[in-house]
């Protein structure tokens, strides 16, 4: 029954896009990071000063930058700590990727602090998504070699209330990174010929989002294959 899972066509075929689209996502984002990061800005700002200056701006003083001590890329925004965490690369350095990617962290203490709408619906979809991640491969799987119908579609709907969270995560992480880009041009910390840099640098990440809604979403369409064809 296990290998029939596994190598159904159907499902094989969905598990291949998701797979393409997350290794292009991955590999994009970390070019785009290695080129970006070796590119120094005008300005003598590293990515810690960016932080600090946006936070000034937006009179947000309940805030506090440092670094973290994870590895590349680990940069975020702790709304429960009211920290942002820069990865040591993107703390002490200012190249367009260490700026770019301190703006967008910014962006989501400046979120919080205005109680942007998409951070309020995802506050609430992540309890569920937690619950409906931790069940729904247990309930798909007992469906599908038991062909219950009723339990299988519980685990799916399940697994759609994580790609419901991923989903309002877009909004979220677009948003971040449109503030971010404003704000690095209305207050010059990138020149005109370095914002396109920082553009792309923050594209690249956002695309990461999307292939894991899509991941989910292909999942979900993989088991559906899979338990209708059992049935036949």
């Amino acid at each position: 029954m296990m290998p029939y899972l596994y190598f159904n066509p159907v499902g094989m075929g969905f598990i291949l896009i998701a797979a393409i689209l997350s290794l292009v996502a991955q590999m994009f984002v970390k070019s785009n990071y290695s080129k970006y990061s070796k590119v120094k800005t005008m300005g003598s700002m590293t990515g810690a000063d960016v932080a600090r200056r946006i936070l000034e701006l937006n009179n947000i003083t309940d805030v506090e930058v440092v670094q973290s001590k994870g590895g590349v890329l680990s940069d975020h925004y702790d709304p429960t700590k009211k920290i942002v965490a820069l990865s040591p690369d993107v703390y002490k350095n200012n190249s367009i990727a260490s700026v770019s990617v301190a703006a967008h962290e910014v962006g989501h203490a400046i979120q919080h602090a205005e109680a942007y709408a998409f951070i309020g619906i995802r506050n609430k979809l992540l309890p569920l998504a937690i619950t409906g991640n931790s069940i729904s491969m247990i309930a798909i799987m007992i469906g599908i070699f038991a062909q219950d119908t009723t339990i299988f579609y519980v685990g799916i709907g399940a697994l759609l209330l994580m790609a419901a969270f991923q989903l309002v995560t877009l909004p979220v992480e677009f948003n971040a990174s449109a503030r971010a880009l404003k704000i690095l041009d209305q207050q010059a910390i990138l020149t005109q010929n370095e914002l396109p840099g920082a553009r792309k640098m923050l594209s690249a990440a956002a695309l990461t989002y999307v292939a894991a809604l899509v991941a989910t979403l292909m999942s979900v369409l993989r088991y559906i294959a899979v338990f209708n064809s059992r049935k036949d």
